[in-house]
C-alpha cells in the first residue's frame, strides 16, 4: 500500500490558536468577546479558556471541536494530509489518514 504526504494548504492564525470542527457544527458557534463572563461552550471564550490552560488545549461541546494552542502564536502554518493507498493497482482507493498542521519547525 502506496503511502505519500502532500502539503493541502496553509492556515493563517490570528488569535494565537487553532480549532478542528466539522463545518456543519458552525451554526452553533457563539462569536463573543474573549472574557465573555458567561457563555456556551461553543464559543470563542471557551475556545479560549481550553487553550489558555496548562494543557494548551481541550475539547468544547460534546465533540463539537477541539481548539489548541499555535505553538508561538499568531502566523500562517502549512497543512500536511498524509494519504495511503488503500486499494489493490486494478483500483487504487487513496484516502486522507491523517491531516498535521507544522506549528513549530
Amino acid at each position: 500500500m502506496k503511502e505519500f504526504t502532500k502539503e493541502i494548504g496553509q492556515v493563517a492564525v490570528d488569535s494565537g490558536q487553532l480549532m478542528v470542527v466539522d463545518p456543519c457544527y458552525l451554526g452553533r458557534w457563539v462569536d463573543n468577546e474573549f472574557d465573555a463572563p458567561s457563555h456556551p461552550e461553543e464559543s470563542y471564550a471557551s475556545a479560549c479558556e481550553k487553550t489558555l490552560s496548562k494543557e494548551q488545549a481541550g475539547e468544547l461541546g460534546n465533540a463539537f471541536a477541539v481548539a489548541f494552542s499555535s505553538g508561538f502564536g499568531d502566523g500562517v502554518y502549512p497543512v500536511i494530509a498524509h494519504y495511503k493507498d488503500y486499494g489493490t493497482v486494478e483500483e487504487p482507493d487513496v484516502r486522507i489518514r491523517k491531516v498535521e498542521i507544522l506549528l513549530i519547525d
